[in-house]
């Protein structure tokens, strides 16, 4: 079993990351480019603890690279945190924590911590859930300044 944790300071309170962090549609666009998961795409309301979704996995969205499952465990609201349970092809574990904590009213710090078994496999496929967790914050510090900029225009 390896431990991958990448973290980042994005531009938006947690109290607007978090329910984004919530929902496949979210998923999908820090997702976009490196992985697509079409299961996840039809899915159209937020995570819910027991959410079951199974399909292909692609490799830069169109490799097709195994089928994967991801089951929702937890979704503590005071915490901020959703825990999903993951697998398929080599992957026999893939547990990710996904952690939204306040760091002023303007910003967050936001984790993607992955426990991950691939048999031997494994320093590999932690290798690559590195590389793809940077690239998913990017995606996130990208969009996340929008995403508080529309949540003041609705409250104001």
């Amino acid at each position: 079993m390896r431990t991958i944790e990448v973290s980042t300071i994005l531009d938006a309170p947690a109290d607007v990351i978090w329910p984004a962090t919530k929902t496949p549609h979210a998923f999908v666009y820090v997702a976009r480019g490196m992985l697509r998961f079409p299961a996840s795409e039809r899915l159209e309301r937020p995570w819910q603890v027991g959410d079951e979704v199974r399909g292909w996995i692609f490799l830069f969205g169109v490799v097709p690279f195994s089928k994967h499952r991801i089951v929702v465990d937890s979704i503590d609201e005071e915490a901020r945190v959703l825990i999903s349970n993951e697998g398929g092809g080599p992957i026999r574990t893939w547990r990710h924590e996904l952690i939204t904590t306040e760091v002023n009213a303007r910003q967050c710090h936001y984790t993607d911590r992955i426990h991950i078994d691939a048999g031997l496999l494994t320093p590999l496929v932690a290798g690559f859930a590195k590389l793809f967790y940077r690239y998913r914050q990017r995606r996130w510090r990208q969009i996340a300044p929008l995403l508080a900029a529309c949540n003041r225009s609705d409250r104001g």
